[in-house]
């Protein structure tokens, strides 16, 4: 999740409910890698075998269930659909330098997006460059 979270950062996890998951946030959550943090691109509706709570029977052994698409913001694809199940909670804070930085702010947001339209631009592999270097000498 660089630059948004560097490897090695505390991050604060609240719980969240399905309903409340909006693009941009950031979920933690299990997968066979193992637990990870990456923000919500889509949501889409899909059929899992089980029954899961917080989801709709749609007939004997199938629930319709809120699929999470999610992708890391240094990643090019998306990750495998997320199921509700697998959603650990929403990262709602990084400790950087010994303070809280709460990422749900209209400054983390606004920084986002400002990452996310350099990151489009032709410039971005020179800046990316000049980043990894200052992060490695910090």
């Amino acid at each position: 999740m660089q630059p948004t979270i560097e490897d090695g950062e505390l991050i604060t996890v609240a719980p969240v409910a399905p309903e409340s998951v909006k693009r941009g946030d950031i979920l933690l959550y299990q997968n066979e890698r193992g637990v990870v943090a990456h923000r919500v691109v889509g949501r889409v509706k899909g059929t899992v075998p089980s029954p899961v709570a917080g989801c709709r029977a749609t007939g004997p052994r199938q629930v319709d269930c809120p699929l999470f698409l999610l992708r890391g913001d240094a990643s090019v694809s998306c990750d495998a659909p997320v199921q509700l199940e697998q959603v650990i909670g929403r990262v709602v804070a990084v400790q950087r330098g010994g303070r809280n930085l709460a990422l749900d702010s209209r400054l983390a947001n606004l920084l986002r997006l400002a990452r996310l339209k350099i990151a489009k631009s032709k410039a971005f592999p020179l800046l990316h460059l000049t980043y990894q270097k200052f992060i490695k000498n910090s």
